[in-house]
């Protein structure tokens, strides 16, 4: 207790130093000299600490602080680990060549990108993971894609777009449930609050990715697709029973199996359909769990489009992780992000102004840190009592840390959700980035509603005296 009250809250100036630090050794390290991202974020955690001993602050206590963070993000890990896995088993045993080779015969290239968009809406609503979707279906339709000539960062987007309304809207979802915890919120209530902002940019993402996607079929040659399913034919087994890791998948994430588990025994299935059934050494394939699936095609689109996946793919993200949302943690006990927003938010009144805020902070939480738990905790500490006071409900805010916070940390290059589809997916951020049109549309329908009042949840005045009463 002791240690506790020698610690000083920093004032106003010194905490936008210590922003205005952190934001320039960001930009010049990941912008100028191209310095990996691990690095960089290490770094700051000594200037951090550097600047926390003005406030009373020994390292070993910020580490331990930015420590427990971490702890809180090893689910996350081990999602990411099984996926990798997953990935490289589920090529070795036939299962994204056969979605390839299925997917290539029917789909029509007019309408690529809305299948796109749809088919991930629908896996990720049913199994709760976006990572899982993008991962495994998404790996698919992006190889169906470029097969089709179709652009990959499109592609991208319309898987990303997909995968993310569907992980919102799904109670299985470990990102929902996180964020109508925090803001102790019940979880349908939170994923009602949603139908406002997530429905409108669904329908407006479906029509922008409609629009791209005519006149594919006009310039598609079919004799590419004969020559690129022939092949396939000829490097696996194409059958029902390649499929049969993928549909065990889904069914365990729809029976709210835990999604590491599901993954994991996905990725095992692929395994010894790859040994058993597809002829691979099996030294090969279990090494490929590790080390990412490699196979000599004799054609360099085949080795490109296949030759990925493995627990190594995986180590930058899992390092952004870790050093972001230590990071994070560390911010949150020095109370920087409350110091600069305390004197704005007694002058915040209106609805808008109050979800703008809202959006605001998320954003710079994210900016700062690349990680969405960190944005949330910031949100619920700083603005959740003042949305009480002027009678919003919780809802309101959890809303907001889902559409911005979530899907933001796709928008930043370094952000964790941005590390994992680019190594995921084996594009790069720029590819992708313009076309993430649920990831803009989202914070865009919060302002409206803000702007508007449809779409927020108010207590009324009987509950206000009752909260008054409760002193909330």
């Amino acid at each position: 207790m002791e240690n506790i009250k020698e610690k000083k809250r920093p004032e106003f100036g010194y905490a936008i130093i210590i922003l205005l630090t952190l934001a320039a050794i960001l930009v010049y390290g990941l912008s100028v000299i191209k310095a990996p991202l691990a690095v960089i974020m290490f770094i700051a955690w000594i200037v951090v600490n550097l600047f926390a001993i003005r406030l009373g602050y020994k390292y070993k206590e910020l580490e331990k602080i930015a420590i427990k963070q971490v702890g809180h993000s090893l689910q996350s890990v081990v999602i990411m680990l099984a996926v990798g896995m997953l990935i490289s088993s589920w090529i070795a045993s036939g299962t994204v060549p056969t979605i390839i080779y299925y997917g290539l015969k029917i789909i029509n290239p007019d309408y690529y990108l809305v299948t796109t968009l749809v088919i991930c809406a629908i896996v990720s609503m049913f199994t709760g993971t976006s990572w899982g979707t993008i991962g495994t279906v998404g790996v698919a339709l992006l190889g169906i894609g470029i097969s089709m000539g179709i652009h990959p960062g499109m592609i991208a987007g319309a898987l990303i777009s997909g995968s993310w309304f569907g992980d919102k809207l799904s109670p299985l979802s470990d990102t929902t449930n996180f964020q109508s915890g925090v803001m102790g919120v019940p979880l349908m209530t939170h994923i009602k609050h949603m139908l406002y902002t997530t429905v409108p940019s669904f329908i407006v993402s479906a029509i922008l990715f409609f629009i791209l996607g005519r006149g594919n079929a006009a310039s598609f040659d079919d004799t590419v697709i004969t020559q690129i399913t022939g092949q396939l034919d000829s490097f696996f087994k194409i059958s029902f029973i390649t499929l049969i890791p993928l549909i065990v998948v889904i069914v365990l994430l729809i029976m709210q199996r835990p999604a590491s588990q599901s993954i994991l025994i996905g990725a095992i299935l692929g395994m010894a359909l790859a040994i058993f059934y597809q002829g691979f050494d099996a030294k090969m394939v279990i090494g490929s769990g590790l080390t990412g699936f490699n196979y000599e095609f004799n054609d360099e689109f085949f080795n490109k489009l296949l030759n990925r996946g493995g627990m190594d793919s995986m180590t930058r993200t899992i390092q952004a992780l870790i050093f972001t949302t230590g990071l994070g943690g560390m911010l949150r006990e020095m109370d920087i992000l409350k110091v600069l927003v305390d004197p704005i938010s007694k002058k915040i009144k209106s609805d808008f102004a109050l979800i703008f805020s809202g959006i605001f902070i998320t954003y710079l939480s994210i900016a700062l840190t690349g990680s969405h738990m960190f944005a949330s905790i910031m949100v619920q500490s700083t603005m959740l009592d003042l949305y009480k006071k002027n009678g919003l409900k919780p809802e309101n805010a959890s809303r907001i840390t889902e559409d911005c916070g979530t899907l933001g940390v796709t928008l930043i290059p370094y952000g964790v959700t941005a590390l994992f589809i680019v190594d995921t997916l084996g594009i790069d951020f720029a590819t992708f980035f313009p076309y993430t049109f649920f990831c803009f549309l989202c914070p865009i329908f919060n302002l409206l509603c803000g702007l508007t009042g449809i779409g927020i949840a108010r207590y009324t005045e009987e509950e206000m005296r009752e909260m008054n009463l409760q002193e909330v």
